[in-house]
């Protein structure tokens, strides 16, 4: 091949690169404001039934990326970064759907033509993709949200950025309110435009795209709580065969608590049992609350609330063989073989040959948790046994708000809080569904006239249908309760939650959190002084302080209040001498309260010696009588106070 020939297959063959190169260049739209203004953003994007998937994808203060992807798999919302874990996108997708179905330009501040430097221009508003190199600039960062359709389809691909400082549009939802405005562009594209989203509506917390109540429960339905209070250690025993590990239990004792939804206050509340262990033998024994303890209903009040919206942060998927075993319902003693390693890393453990200390019914295989357990009794029959773990090793970033643009949560406190792993399952009691009311039905007598038996046939038939609806309800209320469990079995056998910090120690119940001391009454002094005021502002009511006076120890709770010392008549009751010389001394107005209101009062304090018994055995007159008849019976027991003093 000669030089000639080879320089002319080169040339061919950069032209042919050439014009191949100018074919795939990007396209480049010139966007022209007048034409996008007013216009949807994504106009091919009109149906939010089409969507299959979710991605919302932002940089985290760590400057790592945080994905966040939901996907329609056989009809079912799932979460691919929680091992699919079932997801209640429902009411979260109409959100997103809602935000971006006919989202039009408000206007158009930015375009390829107005410069070159287009990393400086989207980072000036705020639009950087998250999934790029300029990502790693950490400035101007967006969020990147995009929904797809079966297979590779792309509905929208948009990246929100900053919030305008424009504030002078309402939103047409609130017009008392500013409009959301914020920067946003077409992923790959370079305009930047100005549209009306709100970018709480792109939430990617885990708790918020699936189902609020784990337990599914309503608080009024709730019968008892049984706290089982223990913890286990793990140790190493050193043997000639080598290290050998013993699983050291830990326990504590047990509480029932009954519930009664219908009531008020501390009613709503009864310590049924209260159960503990003693000695090295672990004697199972009944304790009793101690005389200046009860009940702390607002530790109980709360942890019912908690369960009523218990909340979960994460989740992990616990091996197919064990929530096999689960789901068929087969005793933890079918299950032992070898340990699954994720129940230890999680904090639980299957313990065979453990004694059974309660029913004291010999060895069993056990569950144990690394911080005991608490059953939730429903009125239905349903007991749900919540089992706690271990920490995770994780915290749970939680923003004061939904502000999903990075630049602005970066600003914003955050809380981080330790995260533990909650094992539940729930089965079906039908002795807690109440047993069917009989009737008993009478045998037709011998001997009855034709009416007689007509009537007492009628009613035979009567009773005997009531009974059979008697029998048919509990019968459906227990199917009923076996199909619930059958249900709520299949939704947690697969799974390991995890919950809060916060949240378990709502629901953790333990004998130093559900009793505390008993509110102190007030001291009796004080009582009895509320209990003068009150005479001396009703006189009818005199006789009822007057069995309260002998319990005052002295005199001063009436020096602290100096209006009771115009009623020295009732001191003598209590034989307590001191009480009319205190006030003199230290109360100037006592002397001259009486003189308005009982001047005889006064007078005789120095006078007269004798009568110091006399008002034991009149002791309901000297009260009645010294202001309706004060010259007679004050006279007689006052001044032996004052010749005694």
């Amino acid at each position: 091949m000669t030089e000639t020939t080879k320089t002319s297959i080169f040339l061919i063959l950069a032209v042919l690169l050439f014009g191949a190169a100018v074919l795939t260049r990007p396209v480049v739209h010139e966007i022209k404001m007048e034409e996008m203004i007013g216009k949807p953003l994504f106009p091919k994007f009109n149906d939010p039934l089409a969507v299959k998937t979710l991605e919302i994808v932002k940089q985290n203060s760590a400057g790592d990326q945080d994905i966040f992807r939901v996907t329609e798999i056989d009809g079912v919302w799932s979460i691919p970064s929680h091992d699919n874990y079932p997801a209640d996108a429902k009411d979260q997708m109409g959100k997103v759907a809602e935000a971006l179905v006919d989202l039009k330009v408000l206007d158009v501040v930015a375009s390829q033509t107005e410069g070159n430097d287009v990393t400086a221009l989207h980072t000036l508003y705020g639009v950087i993709d998250p999934t790029s190199e300029n990502a790693s600039l950490g400035e101007g960062i967006g969020v990147k949200v995009t929904l797809g359709g079966a297979g590779d389809e792309k509905f929208v691909d948009l990246i929100v950025g900053k919030e305008t400082d424009a504030k002078e549009k309402k939103s047409p939802e609130d017009p008392a309110e500013p409009a959301k405005l914020r920067y946003v562009r077409i992923a790959g594209q370079v305009p930047v435009y100005v549209v009306e989203v709100d970018p709480s509506r792109f939430a990617t917390n885990f708790d918020q795209w699936i189902e609020k109540n784990l337990l599914d429960i309503s608080s009024l339905d709730v019968k008892e709580i049984f706290v089982d209070e223990y913890s286990y250690t793990i140790e190493l025993e050193m043997t000639q065969l080598g290290a050998r590990e013993i699983i050291a239990p830990t326990f504590i004792g047990d509480m029932t608590f009954g519930y009664d939804s219908s009531a008020s206050g501390p009613e709503k509340w009864t310590l049924k049992k209260w159960m503990g262990f003693r000695g090295t033998k672990h004697e199972y024994y009944e304790r009793k609350v101690k005389p200046e303890e009860e009940l702390n209903t607002e530790t109980l009040d709360g942890m019912v609330s908690a369960l009523n919206d218990l909340k979960i942060v994460s989740v992990t998927k616990k091996p197919s063989v064990l929530a096999k075993a689960l789901r068929e319902g087969k005793p933890f003693a079918e299950q032992t073989g070898t340990p699954d390693p994720s129940l230890r890393k999680s904090g639980f453990c299957l313990v065979p040959n453990l004694p059974d200390l309660r029913r004291g019914t010999g060895e069993r295989t056990q569950l144990l948790s690394n911080e005991g357990d608490i059953q939730v009794r429903m009125k239905d029959g349903i007991y749900y046994n919540l089992r706690f773990g271990d920490l995770t090793g994780t915290e749970s970033e939680i923003p004061a708000n939904n502000d999903t643009n990075t630049e602005n949560s970066e600003k914003i406190p955050t809380t981080m809080g330790a995260n533990r792993y909650l094992f539940v399952t729930a089965e079906f009691d039908a002795s807690i569904i109440p047993a069917p009311e009989m009737k008993p039905v009478p045998e037709i007598p011998d001997g009855l006239n034709p009416d007689q038996t007509e009537t007492a046939n009628k009613e035979k038939e009567q009773i005997e249908k009531s009974n059979q609806r008697e029998q048919e309800r509990y019968e459906k209320e227990v199917e009923d309760g076996k199909k619930r469990a059958e249900k709520l079995t299949d939704r947690f056998a697969d799974w390991y939650y995890v919950i809060s910090e916060d949240v378990y120690k709502k629901i953790h119940l333990t004998q130093t959190n559900v009793f505390r001391e008993k509110k102190k009454e007030p001291e009796a002094d004080q009582h009895h002084e509320h209990e003068h005021e009150h005479a001396e502002n009703h006189e009818h009511k005199h006789e009822i302080t007057e069995p309260k006076l002998p319990n005052l120890p002295g005199t001063d709770g009436l020096i602290k209040i100096p209006g009771l010392d115009e009623k020295p008549a009732e001191e003598p009751k209590t034989e307590e001498l001191k009480p009319v010389e205190e006030p003199k001394t230290e109360e100037p107005k006592p002397v001259e309260e009486p003189k308005t209101e009982e001047q005889p009062v006064a007078e005789p304090k120095t006078e007269e010696p004798k009568p110091v018994e006399e008002p034991k055995t009149e002791e309901p007159k000297p009260v009645a009588e010294p202001k309706t008849e004060e010259p007679k019976p004050v006279a007689e027991p006052q001044p032996s106070g004052t010749q005694n003093e």
